[in-house]
């Protein structure tokens, strides 16, 4: 089932396309007993993120729920505040993830932080489709981070 909501929070990422950039393309989908509940994606850069807008097309709580992000929630504060937050907030009880964030910020570290909120993390589902989505994205960030290493 991990992969059925998984390919509709991408078919929702794609929506974002050419007005994110230069931020990745994200969808997300928010489950309950089976059924979606609520779903959103990166409309705009600048915008709220995936996750906040799944949570704002909620008409029930999201207490137990699963999310499922095609790539890792940022922890960090920028534009938006962490997406984590608003994970840990809302009382998500499973959080699936497409892809870690190739974004030193935060590459790994969300999954941490929900973990250790008791959270239950799987990783990698559909793991090559949400990668190659954001391929333009993935390349500029490693470049950043090879550029400053050098």
């Amino acid at each position: 089932m991990d992969e059925v909501f998984m390919k509709r929070a991408l078919e929702l990422a794609k929506k974002g396309r050419e007005r994110v950039k230069p931020n990745p393309m994200v969808g997300a989908v928010i489950v309950k007993d089976g059924e979606i509940i609520g779903e959103g994606y990166h409309e705009v850069y600048g915008g709220p993120h995936a996750e906040v807008n799944a949570f704002r097309s909620l008409k029930q709580s999201a207490k137990g729920c699963t999310i499922y992000v095609t790539l890792e929630p940022c922890c960090h504060y920028g534009k938006t505040p962490p997406c984590v937050n608003a994970i840990i907030e809302n009382k998500i009880g499973r959080v699936v993830i497409g892809n870690i964030d190739p974004n030193p910020l935060v590459s790994g570290k969300s999954v941490d932080i929900l973990k250790q909120e008791g959270i239950e993390v799987k990783v990698g589902v559909l793991e090559e489709e949400c990668r190659d989505l954001n391929k333009e994205f993935n390349e500029a960030i490693r470049g950043n981070i090879n550029s400053v290493e050098n």
